[in-house]
């Protein structure tokens, strides 16, 4: 039996590869790419690392879970949802009435590598012990994994080759993605991502 979806969102832990392999995986597929990261940057006007030490960390889970609220209604998209913390179980529920879930995961040498060439760039990141934080990390988000639509590993193979795994699987799980339509005044049905989202800017008091 068919299923229909909305959007495919990327979810899993930091270093995971979700950035680069989502805006591949848009192209691909003639779609818009979403990083929750950057929508947040540019709603606040800060980096994301900078927005968590404003917030604390309930406020930034609480603005990264109002923004995906809102995406995951989006058609046609391909949407990276950060990876500072492993997802709710009650939120990729809800995720999954509209949205096509796949985890992306990599190997722990690997995501390690990924922090480094990056310091200071994760807010959640504890530099002094990078291994060992990757390694807790990595145990938080196994339950989270198994319940995605459909997972993918980064350590190896050619972004090519993983995104034709993933459209063989759509097609073996027989997925359709409702697209967006034009009504009566020509313009675009099920609203997406516009400039002004992006730019809007939100007031961060210390």
């Amino acid at each position: 039996m068919s299923s229909v979806k909305r959007n495919i969102v990327l979810i899993g832990s930091m270093g995971s590869g979700k950035s680069h392999f989502g805006r591949n995986l848009a192209e691909k597929f003639g779609w818009q790419f979403v990083d929750t990261d950057r929508v947040l940057e540019g709603r606040y006007g800060l980096p994301i690392a900078e927005i968590y030490r404003k917030l604390g960390e309930k406020g930034f889970r609480r603005a990264e879970m109002d923004l995906l609220k809102k995406v995951c209604l989006y058609h046609e998209a391909v949407i990276s949802f950060g990876g500072n913390f492993p997802i709710e179980m009650k939120t990729l529920r809800g995720l999954k009435k509209y949205s096509y879930i796949i985890g992306i995961r990599a190997a722990k040498y690997r995501i390690v590598n990924r922090v480094n060439r990056r310091v200071g760039k994760r807010p959640t990141m504890d530099y002094t012990d990078v291994a060992g934080f990757v390694h807790t990390m990595i145990n938080r988000w196994k339950p989270v994994y198994r319940k995605c639509d459909f997972i993918i590993d980064t350590t190896h193979g050619r972004t090519h080759d993983l995104i034709e795994r993933i459209k063989q699987e759509l097609e073996a799980q027989e997925v359709i993605f409702k697209k967006r339509r034009l009504n009566k005044a020509g313009k675009w049905q099920g609203r997406n991502r516009s400039e002004s989202d992006d730019n809007q800017k939100v007031e961060v008091i210390d």
